[in-house]
């Protein structure tokens, strides 16, 4: 898009206390024998990131080009399993207020993760997630993404489009060309519009290989890219795009591709904010149609095009060509402001809320990433898609006014509940627990969006009665299944009821229909179900037994037996305790509604040939990341998969809707060298089937390892030095040998000492444990010098001398800029690391320290700070020899001490240069420090 998209930082998840250990007795797989649960602890070290962890896709185009399934080392991980779920049809779809009609759609496109790269396919051990749940609204969803340092074509990653699916919305991935002032290339166009001979475009068919390969529905394209000075590409370009878009469809008809106002029928960018001359031969040739869809630019509302009535214009002039106006999506951009943004709403729709155009709205994720805790997040959606009362059965619309007016205002409450069984445990897809049949088995935070269910269609529409005060929400501390459950609290009165409004349907109910639901409260109470009917009918149905929901999970049964033949549309449920009670809560955990059909049977089946199929462990061996995988016989609609503990107790490790899974920063538990894996299938009902085993073996890291840090290597005589240790992890005392220093003997993880006497010092670290001790001798470490003034700062060597590097991006992020002395520019390049930058001093200098400004400290996210580079040094420009390695850091400036050595160059070699999987090298500064001229 033409405005600028920043990422703001992550949700920070409010943490835990510290988890006890406990075991619970439980069904085992098959339901034969007692299995004891050990409750996972919340995760150590959430952050690690292992090489192995498999990696959500993104390309440039040369990249995609020589992309191919058969070789893709993640394509288990990447592929969406979930089918596109049928919805209810537009026709059959309720209104609940005045001003919503069924023709307008939505399109959301929306930052899904936090950047292009470094996503994981199905989550990690963090309950930090864009757990998105307002589906109802969404007709289809673009993932956005793409950057100008990692790549610009953008496949969804699985788990948004499994929880899309799960909600019958489509999902089409980002095909990104940045102008030229975000690091836009005309090649990388050139490249992507390259046809051969025959008439096809090799970028277009994979792009289709693709959207086929992973299980998602399409391709939104940003054309953004600019001529040399911003002048424009020309006609010709424009004419590509054209037949490259046409080309998609005629080769996958069935893929979307949505084409972006941007660049006009001249090859101009010029956003025309309406369906215009200039843009219309992108959605029509010929009488003929070519994209699907077309997202308008922002503008259409702001002061100075208002009275051009822009989107009015662009329905006429759709249907004057024969494209469907509701084709046309009314861009509103979100990012910045939220609910804040001012809207024109007068000129998308009448007052009676008949609207020109379909609703596009971008950057929705505002809701998530403005948002510091779960609460808020949910609050920001309920107002931004709902309204101000939070209530979807208000209208909201005022003559005028340019506030925030809810998307249901609009837009009917979309439905993917049209056939059985149907099966919620309200669980959105991320959660600070993990619980099955209302025990809690983990408290390790976790996501996954894939196993998400779908979420109540009304938020909310509760109305109370005698004294009844209540609202509802989510409780994130309990949940029948997952990680969540619905909650309704406040204040309840004898003889009061409150009724809830909560799923749209369209199922036609046959013989032998099942209708249950899981509950908890903290005052008795009874739960009626209430149950709504394509005729215009109603019914309201007491459980079985008369059955009222307690303090402990409840099952409550409901006979639908005379409703046989009956089409249900919706479900709601009335409840009223038998006390007056402040501060009240009822749980709603789960419902099943399944009849007597073959689709509604389910049986977990079991689990065979469990693999371990890579690992990879941290330096000290006390974390793992491993791939999984296993082969399932039966109808299982997910896997759970455990640790198996000493004492023979599962400790879960994630759930899944795959046949594999990553165990992120699996932390290294009891005696032994071995690990137990054990994958449980489970049905759509949580019944367990038969479950399979496998073991792992890590390395021996009994005896510890030694090394160490210094604050300074090249000092004045009576300089301090401070030294810390850097061992291993299982070190248990550490000692140093400190000849020439205040303490020649010290113990320790940390020292400080002077050094009176001019010379050269060695020092040694020596790390030990119960299993034996490790010494490490760093000769020469320590340099005083009279030439260095006692007290006294290093001498910055780099400023302003030359630079050369393996490359870089564009002309704004070259070499020069990581030695200019500012952070708010840098080196940049992409391609497979590692990376490489050299200084040229100009002549010898003894050299003792290189500090480094990271990403985070030119205003990135921490996530790309650099995580393993080393320093090398030479004389001679050929022969470098490496004086520091650093493996593990996270932080966004560093400072690297060695043994002072002479050298005119200095090289920084950037091994992984994020957090994650992005191969991009972001230094803001490099400063190489020492004395001005050899004093060796």
């Amino acid at each position: 898009m033409n405005r600028k998209t920043t990422m703001p930082r992550r949700i920070v998840a409010t943490t835990l206390a510290a988890a006890m250990m406990m075991t619970m007795a439980a069904c085992s797989a098959g339901g034969t024998s007692a299995t004891a649960y050990t409750v996972t602890p919340e995760n150590e070290n959430e952050e690690l990131i292992l090489k192995n962890q498999p990696e959500s896709s993104y390309w440039f185009p040369e990249d995609l080009l020589s992309w191919s399934a058969d070789k893709d080392p993640d394509l288990a991980y990447n592929v969406s399993t979930v089918p596109l779920a049928k919805r209810v049809d537009a026709k059959d779809l309720k209104a609940v207020n005045d001003t919503q009609n069924a023709d307008t759609k939505v399109m959301a496109i929306s930052i899904m993760n936090s950047s292009t790269s470094g996503n994981a396919p199905r989550g990690l051990n963090n309950a930090n997630a864009n757990t998105f749940s307002y589906w109802q609204y969404v007709d289809q969803l673009v993932y956005w993404g793409g950057s100008s340092g990692e790549g610009i074509i953008v496949p969804p990653s699985p788990d948004v489009t499994d929880m899309a699916h799960t909600n019958g919305v489509p999902v089409l991935g980002t095909v990104f060309f940045p102008q030229n002032v975000s690091g836009g290339k005309v090649e990388w166009l050139d490249q992507t519009l390259q046809q051969n001979a025959d008439g096809s475009f090799p970028v277009a068919d994979k792009l289709i290989e693709v959207a086929k390969a992973y299980g998602f529905d399409g391709w939104f394209i940003n054309q953004e890219t600019e001529g040399d000075n911003e002048t424009a590409l020309g006609p010709e370009y424009a004419e590509k795009m054209q037949a490259f878009i046409a080309y998609m469809k005629q080769q996958a008809s069935d893929l979307r591709v949505v084409y972006y106002d941007s660049m006009t029928k001249d090859g101009a960018i010029d956003w025309q904010n309406a369906l215009t001359d200039e843009n219309s031969m992108f959605m029509s040739k010929d009488g003929k149609s070519v994209a699907d869809d077309m997202f308008l630019n922002f503008w259409w509302t702001e002061d100075e095009l208002a009275g051009d009535d822009l989107l009015a214009a662009s329905a006429k002039k759709a249907e004057s060509l024969g494209i469907d106006p509701y084709s046309l999506y009314a861009g509103v951009d979100v990012q910045a402001d939220g609910t804040d943004t001012p809207i024109k709403w007068d000129l998308f729709a009448d007052k009676d809320g008949t609207t020109h155009t379909s609703l596009g709205i971008y950057c929705p994720s505002w809701t998530y990433w403005s948002a510091g805790n779960p609460t808020t997040f949910r609050a920001n959606e309920n107002r931004l898609w709902v309204n101000a009362e939070g209530d979807p059965s208000v209208s909201e619309t005022y003559e005028g006014d340019e506030s925030w007016q809810g998307v249901s205002n609009y837009v009917v409450e979309r439905s993917a509940i049209t056939s059985l069984p149907f099966v919620t445990n309200f669980n959105n897809g991320s959660g600070y627990s993990f619980s099955r049949e209302g025990r809690q088995i983990s408290k390790m935070d976790w996501n996954n969006r894939s196993i998400s269910d779908i979420q109540p269609t009304y938020r909310w529409i509760v109305a109370d009665k005698g004294g009844n005060a209540t609202k509802a929400d989510y409780s994130d501390a309990e949940a029948w299944y997952g990680g969540s459950s619905l909650k309704f609290s406040g204040t309840v009165k004898q003889g009061g009821s409150t009724s809830v409004k909560l799923y749209s349907a369209d199922v036609k109910l046959t013989d032998g229909v099942d209708f249950s639901v899981k509950a908890k409260a903290n005052a008795s109470t009874k739960l009626d179900a209430v149950l709504t009917f394509a005729d215009g009918s109603s019914q309201t149905i007491s459980a079985k037994s008369k059955t009222k929901v307690g303090e402990d999970w409840t099952t409550l049964d409901y006979d639908l037996s005379k409703l046989a033949g009956k089409t249900l549309t919706g479900i709601g449920f009335t409840y009223s305790a038998g006390e007056d009670k402040t501060g009240y809560q009822l749980l709603l955990g789960n419902i099943t509604i399944k009849d007597g059909s073959d689709a509604s049977k389910a049986s977990a089946g079991k689990v065979t040939e469990v693999k371990v199929d890579d690992k990879q462990f941290d330096d000290d061996a006390l974390y793992a990341g491993v791939r999984l995988s296993w082969k399932a016989d039966g109808d299982a609609a997910g896997y759970e998969v455990y640790r198996i503990n000493e004492d023979g107790s599962r400790s879960l490790l994630g759930a899944t809707n795959v046949e594999n899974f990553y165990a992120a920063s699996l932390t290294r538990t009891g005696q032994t060298n071995n690990t137990t894996f054990e994958v449980v299938p489970v049905d759509r009902y949580g019944t367990q089937g038969e479950s399979a085993k496998t073991d792992m073996e890590w390395p021996d890291n009994s005896k510890p390892k030694a090394a160490a840090t210094a604050s300074r290597t090249l000092i004045g005589v009576g300089d301090e030095v401070t030294f810390t240790s850097a061992s291993s992890k299982n070190t248990k005392s550490v000692s140093w040998s400190l000849p020439g220093a205040s303490k020649e003997k010290a113990e320790g993880n940390k020292v400080t000492v002077t050094y009176d006497k001019e010379g050269v010092y060695d020092v040694t670290v020596t790390a030990k444990n119960d299993k034996g001790e490790a010494t490490q001798k760093l000769a020469g470490q320590i340099v005083v010098s009279s030439k260095i003034a006692s007290g006294g700062k290093l001498t910055l060597l780099s400023q302003g001398k030359a630079v050369t590097a393996d490359g870089f991006t564009n002309g704004n992020e070259k070499p020069e800029f990581a030695v200019d002395g500012e952070t708010n520019t840098k080196w940049c390049v992409t391609g497979p690391a590692p990376h490489e930058i050299t200084v040229d001093l100009g002549d010898v200098k003894t050299v003792s320290q290189v500090d480094i400004a990271h990403a985070q400290a030119g205003g990135e996210d921490a996530s790309m700070n650099t995580q393993a580079y080393s320093i090398a040094v030479s004389k001679d420009g050929k022969e470098f020899t490496t004086v520091a390695t650093v493996k593990k850091n996270t932080a966004g400036t560093t400072s690297d001490a060695f043994a002072p050595v002479d050298a005119r160059y200095v090289k920084l070699v950037v091994d992984k240069p994020t957090q994650g999987s992005d191969t991009a090298a972001r230094i803001y500064e490099m400063q190489v420090l020492g004395a001005d001229g050899s004093i060796l």
